[in-house]
C-alpha cells in the first residue's frame, strides 16, 4: 500500500504528491491519502476520477480520507478533459515573474498562489525554456522564498532562470539568492521577444 500525507500542506501540494505515489502504485494496489485542506481534498477526488479510477472519499475530524485501487487496466496518466495532451504542446514558451504575488486582492493570498503555481510547475509535462524574474518577483529567488526547492528542481531539469539585475540591486538581495543567474533587461526582453508564447502567472 501506497500512502500519501498531505496533511499541513496547502494546494497542489498534496496532489502533486498523489500523483507522484499513484504512478509508483502496482496494479492493484491500493493508495490511501490523507489531507486537511478541502480545495486539496476535491482537486484529488477530481483528479483520480479522471484516470478512470473509483476513489472512495471520507472526513473524520477535519482530516480527509481518499482510498483508491490502482486498477491492473490502467497504463499511464490519463489526460483530462480541457488539459492539454503533452504531445500536442509542442512550442516553447517562457513562463515571466513580475511579483511575489499572484494576481490582485488580498497580499497574502496572492503569496499562496504564487507559490502554489510555481510549486506545481515542475510537475507540469512540458517545462518552460526560461523562467523570468524582475521587479519584486526576484524575492522568489532568495533562500527563504519557500519556493527555492522547486526552482532548484526546474533549474536541473533545463530550464534556464534569469533574474533582473537591477532588481536585485534595488532590493538589495543579492547576498539572499539561491537559484538562477543574474540578467539584463536587454536579455530578458531579447528573450522573451524570440519565444512563442509568454506565460505570466
Amino acid at each position: 500500500m501506497q500512502v500519501v500525507d498531505g496533511k499541513g500542506l496547502l494546494c497542489p501540494q498534496p496532489l502533486i504528491l498523489t500523483r507522484k505515489a499513484l504512478k509508483k502504485c502496482l496494479p492493484g494496489e491500493t493508495l490511501k491519502i490523507e489531507c486537511d485542506n478541502r480545495t486539496a481534498y476535491q482537486n484529488i477526488l477530481t483528479y483520480l476520477n479522471d484516470q478512470s479510477l473509483a476513489p472512495q472519499g471520507t472526513e473524520a475530524g477535519g482530516i480527509f480520507h481518499i482510498e483508491v485501487i490502482n486498477e491492473a487496466a490502467q497504463s499511464g496518466e490519463k489526460t483530462a478533459p480541457g488539459n492539454i495532451d503533452p504531445g500536442v504542446c509542442s512550442s516553447a514558451y517562457v513562463v515571466v515573474v513580475n511579483s511575489d504575488k499572484m494576481g490582485e486582492g488580498d497580499p497574502q493570498l496572492g503569496t499562496i498562489l504564487m507559490k502554489g503555481f510555481l510549486n506545481a510547475l515542475h510537475e507540469q509535462p512540458v517545462l518552460p525554456t526560461h523562467l523570468i524574474f524582475y521587479n519584486s518577483g526576484v524575492k522568489l529567488t532568495t533562500v527563504d522564498s519557500g519556493v527555492s526547492s522547486s526552482l532548484k528542481a526546474l533549474e536541473e531539469s533545463g530550464v534556464e532562470i534569469m533574474i533582473c539585475g537591477t532588481c536585485v540591486d534595488f532590493y538589495r538581495i543579492k547576498e539572499e539568492l539561491a537559484v538562477g543567474k543574474i540578467s539584463n533587461m536587454f536579455t530578458i526582453t531579447e528573450t522573451m521577444a524570440k519565444t512563442g508564447h509568454v506565460i505570466q502567472p
